[in-house]
């Protein structure tokens, strides 16, 4: 699976990848691969989307294509909401229109500066919006530490945590008090770089080579390491201390019968 832009996301580079869970164009690819001996399903993978660019699909085969099932929706066009800017200017939504247009007749007819005139009195059924000053100095974001690593070995990433803190104490408390806005961005770092101890990545059992009797089958065993998300080829001697595993087996169907003349023809 690749994109126009030639960045792989699945089996690229002549690499395989294991089962799992690959990112790109804008969202998460689920990978499966068949591992039952003598499986008749093939590979698949599914994302739920949006994506947000093109995607090309490579097949390489060593026997007839038995075919490709997939599948994919197309969301509808949403419907253009109607312009809400023509309300008159005297209706209220919730409630608040009455109230907007008596504090703009406030700023326009009182000038605390001036001294001229009086602040305009409110209806007796209306009662003045009072806001609780804002102190947004007495929190801050403060800088807790960062996340674990997203992979033991072969490159993985950590981000940075903020929490909302009290400028009295530095204790702890909730994010709410803090000004989102100001809250810094994480920064991602990477880490465990050491790469990831090789090992064999065993393919799956061929046919039988005979329908009956006797017969040999073959799999595919290549060493492996895993680097940033990606499993790789390497040479083989990076899996020296390992045990190779067999690549040919013997395997039997069933047993071979024939029909045999054993005698000659009676009188």
């Amino acid at each position: 699976l690749r994109s126009r832009s030639g960045r792989s996301i699945i089996n690229g580079n002549w690499a395989i990848d294991r089962p799992g869970k690959y990112e790109g164009a804008g969202t998460m690819f689920t990978y499966r691969r068949p591992n039952e001996i003598r499986s008749t399903a093939g590979e698949s993978f599914l994302a739920e989307g949006p994506t947000n660019e093109i995607l090309d699909v490579y097949m390489i085969f060593q026997q007839p294509n038995p075919g490709i099932h997939y599948e994919y929706t197309i969301p509808e066009k949403p419907v253009d909401a109607q312009p809400t800017n023509h309300r008159p200017e005297g209706n209220a939504v919730n409630g608040q229109g009455g109230y907007d247009h008596h504090r703009n007749t406030h700023q326009e007819n009182y000038n605390p500066a001036g001294g001229g005139r009086d602040p305009p009195r409110l209806p007796d059924n209306q009662v003045p919006a009072v806001q609780p000053p804002r102190r947004p100095r007495d929190y801050n974001w403060k800088m807790a530490g960062t996340t674990e690593c997203s992979a033991s070995c072969g490159k993985g990433f950590r981000y940075s945590i903020f929490n909302c803190v009290s400028r009295l104490n530095q204790g702890q408390v909730s994010e709410a008090l803090c000004d989102s806005s100001s809250k810094p961005s994480q920064q991602e770092e990477a880490c465990n770089l050491q790469p990831c101890p090789a090992f064999w990545d065993i393919g799956e059992w061929s046919e039988c080579s005979t329908m009956c009797g006797l017969g040999t089958q073959h799999r595919q065993v290549l060493c492996r390491q895993i680097y940033a998300n990606r499993t790789l080829n390497v040479h083989t001697s990076r899996c020296e201390h390992l045990e190779r595993p067999e690549i040919t087996s013997s395997c039997q169907l069933k047993i071979c019968s024939e029909w045999q003349v054993r005698s000659e023809w009676s009188a």
